[in-house]
C-alpha cells in the first residue's frame, strides 16, 4: 500500500541532504536542526496511509517545527532561515521527485 505521507517525508530527508552537503557554513545549522525533525514527525506520525495525501507532511511539519521551536527557545533569526530554507526543500522535493 501506498503511504503518501511516508513518501512525502523521505523526498523531504533526501532534498535537505543534498541541500546540506552543498550549502553554506552558515546554513548547516538550520539543515542540521531540520533534518531529525523529519524522522521524528515520521516516527510520532500518526494517521492512516489511505487516509492521507503527500501535502499532510508538509502541514505536519510545520506544526512540529513551531513546538520545536518554543521547545528549544529557538532565535527568531534561526526560525526565519529555517523557514526560508523550508521554502527551498520544499521546492526541491517537488521537482526532483514529483511528490
Amino acid at each position: 500500500m501506498l503511504d503518501p505521507l511516508a513518501a512525502r517525508g523521505e523526498a523531504i530527508h533526501k532534498a535537505l541532504l543534498a541541500m546540506e552537503s552543498e550549502c553554506a557554513e552558515v546554513d548547516l545549522f538550520p539543515l542540521g536542526y531540520m533534518i531529525p525533525q523529519v524522522e521524528l514527525v515520521l516516527e510520532n506520525a500518526d494517521y492512516a496511509a489511505d487516509d492521507v495525501v503527500a501535502e499532510d507532511f508538509d502541514a505536519t511539519f510545520e506544526e512540529w517545527m513551531h513546538h520545536a521551536f518554543a521547545q528549544d527557545s529557538m532565535s527568531v533569526d534561526d526560525r526565519e532561515r529555517i523557514g526560508e530554507l523550508w521554502t527551498e526543500v520544499r521546492k526541491r522535493a517537488q521537482t526532483t521527485v514529483g511528490a
